[in-house]
Parts: structure tokens; sequence; C-alpha cells
């Protein structure tokens, strides 16, 4: 019961992404965007700008400052009260599968496919961009956890700073920073919000806090299951937030790169038998 409950949400993520993103970021594609950002003097010669170090340095910051009341955090969080009974877990522990990394990635991953399979430019451009940003964010996460190898709370809940350099590799216990549950759901969020920007689409009023909202369902079930510690998640939040814009604004003020321009420029077509015939154009 509960593998039918998840396929439907999962699909259901799948068709939201379809349905949801046209009309949300409206027609215009990177290249007319890039084009437009070009013509106004708006193009940034690196991914990273200056003013990111800014960001970066408040970032680490709030995580120091989170990682002081780190055990508090936890050690509340696992109270019978707070913690509702078995039932609870086993739905938050459904929650977490659901909107983790993989599950974002593939959602991801799937939205491109429809946007290929139904012509559908704006979604496939989207997807795309959100896939190489999770990518980004992924390795970046690893490694650094890799590491690190700091331990989870669930090793022991009153020590918040037992690092173990490079166990990360080895041992799920130790890569507990940064939370890349918490950083694969704020890449979707900042990546559609700057999508969104991009295109000069209406809504982001409304949109963003919504789309974050959810971005932190990620990180705090997490938290709940004893996975993580709270700094975890703030790292995770602030590095999906930073990858998802970076990705999707470098997209749109450059030209497209030879992966976008060979999975943009491929057309997924049923052969009328059953299948699908994977078509590419080419410039001549």
């Amino acid at each position: 019961m509960n593998y039918h409950i998840s396929k439907i949400l999962r699909n259901g993520a799948l068709l939201a992404i379809a349905a949801l993103l046209p009309g949300a970021l409206g027609a215009q594609d990177t290249t007319s965007v890039a084009a437009s950002h070009a013509a106004s003097g708006d193009t940034a010669k690196t991914f990273f700008t200056r003013r990111d170090l800014a960001y970066v340095g408040a970032a680490l910051a709030g995580t120091a400052v989170t990682s002081a009341f780190d055990p508090h955090i936890a050690r509340w969080l696992q109270q019978p009260r707070v913690l509702g009974g078995s039932s609870a877990h086993h739905t938050v522990q459904t929650l977490s599968n659901l909107t983790g990394e993989t599950t974002l990635t593939w959602a991801t991953v799937g939205g491109y496919a429809i946007g290929r399979l139904t012509h559908a430019n704006t979604v496939a451009d989207v997807s795309l961009h959100l896939i190489e940003a999770q990518a980004v964010t992924s390795v970046l996460g690893q490694a650094v956890r890799g590491v690190l190898g700091r331990a989870r709370p669930s090793v022991d809940v009153n020590r918040q700073y037992d690092f173990h350099w490079g166990r990360g590799f080895t041992n799920f216990d130790f890569r507990s920073f940064p939370s890349l549950h918490s950083a694969a759901g704020f890449v979707v969020a900042a990546g559609i919000v700057q999508e969104m920007h991009e295109r000069n689409a209406g809504g982001i009023a409304v949109a963003a806090p919504l789309l974050f909202t959810f971005a932190a369902i990620p990180g705090v079930s997490r938290m709940y299951l004893n996975q993580h510690w709270a700094s975890d998640v703030v790292a995770g939040a602030f590095l999906g937030t930073l990858i998802g814009n970076r990705v999707v604004h470098y997209a749109h003020t450059h030209r497209r790169n030879k992966l976008d321009r060979a999975l943009l420029g491929t057309a997924l077509v049923p052969d009328g038998r059953g299948g699908v015939l994977v078509m590419r154009s080419v410039a001549w």
C-alpha cells in the first residue's frame, strides 16, 4: 500500500512540473533571455561573483551560531511528546523519502523527459537547469561531508562537533554535514524562483514563499528522524539556494553549453508501436 502511495505522489510531482511551469514561467526560452541580458550588458564572466563571498560569510556565521544549539534542538525533537509515536515516525520517514535528493532529481529528469515528449520547451529547459544544479550541489555536498566526516546526532546527541576526517566517504553515520536533503529542496525552490525572475514572470511574490516553505520540509524531516543537526540543514539550505540561483542565472546570461545544446536539441517521439524514437536536430 505504501509503495503505491509513494508511486502516486511521485508521478503527481512530475505531472505538476509539466502542468505548472509553462504558465508560471512563460514561453521565453534560454537563448532569447540570454540575448536580452547581453543587450543590456547584464552578464557575469564567472559562475560566482564577489557578492557571493558575502553570502558565504553570512552562511558560515549562521551555521556556526546554529551549531551551538544543535544538541538542544536534537534532544527536544526526540522527546516522546514531539515524536508522537510510531505512526508519526513512519509518516515522517515516508515524507523524507519522497522529498529527498534522489526523488527530486528524478522528478527533474522526468520533467525534462515530459518536456521533450510534449515539445514543451520551457519545461525541458527549466528541468535541465535544475538537473544541472542538483548534480553540482550533490558533488559539492558529498565532497564536503566526505572530508569532514561529521557524526550524525543518532551517534551521540550531545557531541555536535564530533568530526572524523575522511570517514564520511566510507561510513553513513559520519556524513552529516551538510544535509543533501535540505540542499536538494532549496535547489528546486531557488532554481524555479530564479527562472521566474530571468523570464520576467509574474507571481514571484506568491510562488517564492510557497516554494521555500516546501524546500524546508526535507531538512526538517531529517532532523526529526535524528539524522541531521540543525546546522546541517542550515548549511544545506544555503548550498542549495546558492547553486540553484547561480546555475540558472549563468545559464540565462551565457550561450548554451555543449550539454544543453545536445539535450535540448533532442526530441523524443512515439514510434507508433509502443516505443520511442530519439531524434536529434542539427543546424547546417
